[in-house]
């Protein structure tokens, strides 16, 4: 009967214990590192759906305030209010405030104003004539807003609008069922202006 020699029997033996637990501790490092980027990943992705998400709906929201700037005959406040919560502060001829007032051609009243109690962007419309008002929301995630009414006096000497500037600060919203979404705050800020349409 043939003999193994030496040679032949460390060819066939297996992994020592300490191999096997060098491996084993490589493959982890690499699971582990595999999954951080994976991580990493998801959580870019969700900053970038947020962040988008939220860059469209402000866009829609700032065009719609805009076009109620140009469109509308009588604008506000265009005077300061020390008693307002925020009060309304005049710089120059520049009234800075937390809301603005429109009225509409019809005579609808137009108030859009920052709740900072709940980080929300509201319209609330009264009907020519009375009637209750008709509020409803615009924008959540409003951590800052503000309107600067340049004014000047008309022909007849009363105070008008000349150009107004809104600036917004707004967060994108989390969503909750992303339990591995980013927690780093992405804020947004949108500064537009523009000069109400003379009505002919």
């Amino acid at each position: 009967m043939k003999k193994h020699s030496v040679l032949d029997r460390r060819r066939c033996r297996g992994l020592s214990m300490v191999e096997l637990m060098v491996s084993l501790a490589i493959s982890a490092a690499l699971l582990a590192a595999t999954m951080v980027a994976v991580d990493v990943s998801f959580k870019a992705y969700a900053d970038a759906v947020e962040q988008s998400s939220t860059q469209a709906s402000s866009r829609m929201v700032t065009n719609r305030l805009l076009t109620l700037i140009r469109t509308n005959i009588a604008h506000g406040p265009l005077v300061p209010n020390a008693l307002a919560n925020p009060p309304v502060t005049l710089n120059g001829n520049v009234i800075t405030s937390s809301f603005i007032t429109l009225e509409t051609l019809n005579g609808d009243l137009i108030r859009v104003e920052h709740r900072p109690a709940t980080n929300e962007l509201w319209l609330i419309t009264t009907p020519a004539g009375g009637g209750a008002d008709q509020p409803q929301p615009m924008l959540g995630g409003v951590t800052g807003a503000q309107f600067f009414l340049s004014r000047r006096l008309n022909d007849d000497g009363i105070w008008v609008l000349d150009r107004g500037t809104m600036d917004l600060t707004i967060e994108p919203d989390a969503d909750a069922t992303l339990a591995m979404e980013s927690s780093r705050d992405n804020p947004i800020r949108i500064i537009a202006s523009t000069k109400p349409r003379k009505i002919q």
